[in-house]
């Protein structure tokens, strides 16, 4: 599960576990990302899928599918209306965030961590064959 908690008081606040089985964490959460303006949080799942969340409600947005192994790190684009999830299928999915729509396959390398440089123009992947890989996401998406 992911569990938010109030940092200044301690406090439990939600657990994000949805309240159908479809929407549930079934398998290891292997990477969570908090959107830029904080309302959004993305669980990238060992069970091939990145689950959105709404913060303030804990409520269940989307479940974004597409991968064939597991999510293994999700990232936010500093505009927050995009989603990187990198997985062990060699594969970094781009996502719209507002309607879980997918954008764009990036293929190369078992991708194992994924960040969006500040601008947003450019995404980096590191990989279990060490190295990283520098992307083009300016455009057609």
């Amino acid at each position: 599960t992911v569990r938010l908690w109030d940092v200044s008081s301690g406090r439990h606040l939600h657990t994000l576990t949805g309240n159908r089985s479809d929407v549930r964490h079934n398998s290891p959460v292997n990477s969570v990302s908090f959107s830029p303006d904080g309302q959004t949080l993305a669980s990238g799942i060992n069970d091939d899928t990145v689950r959105l969340w709404d913060v303030s409600s804990g409520r269940h947005l989307h479940k974004l599918t597409g991968h064939e192994r597991p999510v293994n790190s999700v990232s936010f684009s500093p505009d927050g209306q995009t989603l990187a999830s990198g997985s062990d299928d060699s594969t970094v999915r781009l996502w719209d965030v507002s309607s879980g729509r997918h954008l764009r396959t990036l293929a190369g390398h078992h991708v194992t961590g994924v960040s969006f440089s500040p601008d947003g123009q450019t995404l980096a992947s590191g990989g279990d064959d060490f190295t990283v890989r520098l992307w083009d996401v300016s455009g057609g998406m």
